[in-house]
């Protein structure tokens, strides 16, 4: 026989093909040998040793079908043993009556009739004449009681599927006790159940669930109370912007009752609303422009004096301190902006750094006209101070900070609080500008005092008004 290929086909193709028992599913081998008294898998001398995941997994299955107990082999793993199946199958034939045997079977036989959903569909179906033998000879190998009702059925079901159960969150969608999700390929009012027959689907990715059980949580507590445990969740509320709580019985990994509120761990609080304020940024609680404002008189401040530089990591310490005692951003958004996060900030100095601080990097500054003005500090830019040009009547030489090292950028504004002239020389805009500008101000604005020397005059407290 002569097979072509494509040469790209070909190069991609491994040199040899992986082993069969690199592929298969374990459990079954896994039983045998241990009925035959060979121990575990591992104890047999291969030619070609299974991987150590498939062996575990093997292992791990047969004790939670209660096959396998502190590595030996249980009364119910000997009559698993005995039965010509899978093993999750043999753990559903010897616990659920003939209706459990004819059902394992069945699925053994890998026979689906069409439109089956709730597996105990299969036991009302036509049966191939193989599957006949098939449940024959199971019911042969574990002669079952009889009258089993359908509760005790699904029980078994459960007891071969433990690692299987799902809950329905919403629509087809399904959530896996193992983690993961997955869709059901029918409609059911079904909230538990268990996934019996699941397709794996790599071109969409999300697996189908074809044939499945309805459970009671009930049995969740019956049959595997170790598995279950209560939890208490801090949990973050996207929408509401909040920590909330949420209580949960929980199976594996599987949540199966809910219900939220609740005291909230002030700790565990405080730490997630914290993470969540962080990843938002400071500037979700407090003006953008007015914390960048503070950090660059803060850095202003320590180019001229030794003081520290306060960076995002400050800002970000400081924002999860005025977390503490708070539960969402609506309550995060009120102490920031009323100065809590700022005046953290500046609490970060020690009280000579705090005076050193408003000496050398004053935020007012009051001129001659009684007003207090806002000095303005931005990176890369000298301080600067803006108000009316009549304020700064009586003034001769410019503001200074940093101890008289730096002189303000004075932005003189007009009556229309448009700006008439920026200058860091007072004393040179009164004798060289000022004469032109007076000129033209005052046609304009003739209610507003304008002296011949403001350098000396006294600043207009109020607008001049004529009569």
């Amino acid at each position: 026989v002569i097979r072509l290929y494509p040469e790209e086909d070909f190069l991609r193709r491994p040199e040899h093909d992986e082993p069969e028992i690199a592929r298969r599913e374990l459990s079954e081998a896994a039983l045998m040998a241990r009925a035959l008294g060979l121990g575990s898998l591992r104890d047999i001398e291969w030619l070609e040793a299974p991987p150590e995941a498939s062996v575990r997994a093997a292992e791990e299955l047969l004790e939670r079908l209660g096959a396998v107990r502190d590595g030996k082999l249980t009364e119910t793993g000997r009559r698993m043993a005995a039965v010509p199946l899978a093993p999750r199958l043999a753990r559903l034939a010897i616990g659920g009556g003939e209706d459990g045997c004819a059902l394992a079977a069945i699925l053994g036989s890998g026979e689906r009739p069409a439109g089956a959903c709730d597996v105990l569909e299969l036991l009302d179906a036509e049966r191939r004449p193989f599957t006949r033998q098939l449940v024959a000879s199971v019911r042969a190998a574990v002669r079952p009681t009889k009258g089993k009702s359908d509760t005790a059925v699904r029980q078994a079901i459960l007891l071969a599927f433990p690692d299987r159960v799902a809950r329905r969150r919403s629509g087809d969608e399904l959530l896996l006790a193992g983690g993961g999700s997955a869709r059901l390929a029918f409609s059911t009012p079904a909230k538990l159940l268990v996934a019996v027959d699941i397709e794996e689907r790599r071109e969409k990715g999300t697996p189908l669930v074809r044939l499945a059980s309805p459970i009671e949580a009930e049995w969740l507590l019956d049959f595997y109370p170790e598995r279950m445990r209560d939890e208490t969740r801090v949990e973050w509320n996207r929408s509401g912007e909040r920590v909330e709580t949420s209580s949960a019985l929980v199976y594996d990994d599987l949540v199966i009752e809910e219900s939220r509120g609740g005291a909230v761990d002030e700790g565990e609080a405080t730490r997630m609303l914290a993470e969540k304020a962080i990843e938002a940024g400071a500037g979700r609680f407090v003006d953008p422009d007015e914390l960048e404002e503070f950090l660059a008189r803060v850095e202003f401040a320590a180019l001229h004096a030794a003081l520290p530089r306060f960076g995002q990591p400050e800002v970000n310490e400081e924002l999860a301190g005025l977390c503490r005692g708070l539960r969402s951003f609506a309550q995060l958004e009120v102490a920031a902006r009323e100065g809590g996060l700022t005046g953290r900030l500046e609490r970060r100095f020690t009280p000579e750094q705090r005076r050193l601080f408003e000496e050398v990097a004053p935020d007012r500054l009051r001129l001659p006209s009684g007003r207090n003005a806002r000095i303005r500090y931005a990176r890369g830019q000298a301080p600067w101070v803006a108000s009316r040009l009549q304020d700064f009547f009586g003034m001769r030489e410019s503001p200074r900070v940093a101890r008289g090292a730096v002189p303000l950028v004075a932005h003189l504004l007009a009556p229309n609080q448009r700006p008439v002239q920026m200058t860091t020389d007072l004393a040179g805009f009164w004798t060289r500008l000022y004469p032109q500008v007076r000129r033209e101000l005052s046609r304009r604005y003739p209610r507003h005092a304008w002296p011949e020397t403001p350098g000396r005059a006294e600043s207009e407290q109020t607008p001049r008004r004529s009569r």
